[in-house]
């Protein structure tokens, strides 16, 4: 499942949601854990680091980048 991550297509999505609901767009993010939604520069920051040479021994995992979305178990 993706992050809240701010992009055209997301806020398009998230105001649909929102107008549907009959509620402001900020009540649509507010249960974000982390209190915001995510930026690209977020993911971009994740992606840097999985291809730089600082995870060169990182192997096999799953790395969410989404605020805290997604309870982790």
């Amino acid at each position: 499942m993706p992050g809240n991550v701010l992009t055209p297509g997301a806020d398009a999505v998230r105001q649909t949601f929102a107008d549907a609901m009959g509620v402001e767009l900020a009540e649509i993010t507010a249960g974000i854990p982390l209190g915001r939604p995510g930026d690209p520069r977020d993911i971009a920051e994740a992606v840097a680091y999985l291809v730089s040479d600082r995870a060169q021994w990182v192997t096999g995992v799953s790395l969410n980048v989404d605020g805290g979305e997604l309870p982790a178990i």
